[in-house]
Parts: structure tokens; sequence; C-alpha cells
């Protein structure tokens, strides 16, 4: 369960997600941290301006009045129909007080929850990434670590990005390897990526390569801001 939102307007945002293949689920909690009721409770959903095809968000009703020291959960369901840019916007409006108050969130909501790590062989890893040797299919980014570059630190982070870190397919112990399928409803978009982390220079190589044009790009920008 993640905060996504501080206490500053007396309302305090937290979010839990689960996902399983192009579906998503996000349960967002909503607590009254005033000693005042909130009023015309109000919650409406945005998605990129290019992406309204893409994701697919529904949020169940929710009771437009929260008590003083109550918690109140919405459900959000995700649909991951293809590639989709922009992280999406809550916004949350009420009134407490006789004051209206609005808050705007953005969901942790991003191509990368819905990866799932794909297991395989290096004679594998190296077939398919031969295969996908057009330039529209890589990007590569190299960038200055801004945390602790340790090994188990960085593992967590592929990991967590849905990918499969995979053994015995760089000869330097230092690099990492991996693999990920992302799943939507039209197509499963396969993702080979190759970490190569320089610890004296405190910087990263990150290389990606994916069949679908944008999507190596898109994630390589994602998994470099956790790193």
């Amino acid at each position: 369960k993640a905060v996504v939102s501080t206490q500053s307007t007396g309302i305090q945002i937290g979010v839990k997600s689960d996902f399983k293949a192009a579906e998503g689920r996000l349960t967002v909690f909503y607590g009254n941290k005033s000693q005042l009721p909130l009023q015309n409770f109000r919650t409406q959903l945005f998605v990129g301006q290019n992406d309204g095809e893409a994701l697919k968000l529904e949020g169940q009703p929710i009771s437009q009045l929260i008590s003083a020291g109550a918690q109140v959960p919405q459900i959000i369901t995700a649909t991951c129909a293809s590639m989709f840019l922009d992280i999406p916007i809550l916004q949350i409006s009420f009134s407490v007080g006789g004051d209206t108050k609005s808050v705007v969130v953005r969901l942790p909501l991003m191509l990368h929850k819905f990866c799932e790590g794909m297991p395989m062989s290096p004679q594998e890893f190296f077939a398919r990434w031969k295969n996908l040797g057009a330039p529209e299919q890589e990007f590569q980014k190299v960038f200055k670590s801004t945390k602790p570059m340790e090994q188990d630190f960085i593992r967590g982070k592929v990991q967590g990005f849905g990918l499969e870190v995979l053994e015995g397919v760089d000869p330097r112990i230092d690099n990492f390897v991996a693999a990920g399928i992302v799943h939507t409803i039209g197509a499963k978009i396969g993702c080979l990526v190759r970490l190569e982390p320089s610890k004296p220079a405190q910087m990263y190589r990150l290389t990606m390569r994916s069949a679908k044009e944008g999507v190596a790009e898109l994630l390589v920008n994602f998994l470099a801001q956790d790193l």
C-alpha cells in the first residue's frame, strides 16, 4: 500500500494495487484526517490525451460524505488495451467547513504494471535479442545513479518492474539481463533488457529491445527513474 498524497488538505490517500495479465485492480483509500466531515465528495479519472482507447479506467461509486476520522475505499478497475504513454490522473473534490477543496493525484499506473517476467535460457535470449535488431526496436539510455548501486537493490528494482532476471547470460557478473512480457488486450509485447552498472563512475547503461516501436523508450525511462 502506497500513500500517494499528504494530509495537507485534511485528506490522506493511499493506494493498493493488483495486476493480472492486462487487467488491474486498484483500491484507493480516502482517509478524513480533519475534525469535520467531508461533503460533496467526488472523484474523476483522466487518462492521457492520446490514451483514451489504450487504457480503460472505471471507478466504483463512492459515498459523497466521509465522516471525521473515517476511511472510505474505492475500487478502480484498469484494462490495458494497448500501449499507453501517460500516467492517469485522479481528481478529488469535496467541501469541508464551507471551503471547497480539490486534490489531484497521479495514480501509480504505468505500462510496466502489466508486465510479467519471462524465463528463458541464454540461447533463447540471444536468439530473440538478435531478431529485435531494427533501430526502432531498441532504446538505450546512459544516466547517473541516484541511489546506492548495490546488487541486491538493483535486482529488486528490476524484478519489481515486472521483469525476470536471467542468470548466466552476461559474462560480467555485475550486469543484469532480464526479460518480460507486457500484457495488453490486443497483443503480448516482449521486452528484453540489459543493464550495465558502473559503480566507479556511478553510472548505468540501460538497453531495451521490444517488438513494438516506442515501448522500449517508454519503459527504459520509467526504469531509469527507479535507479
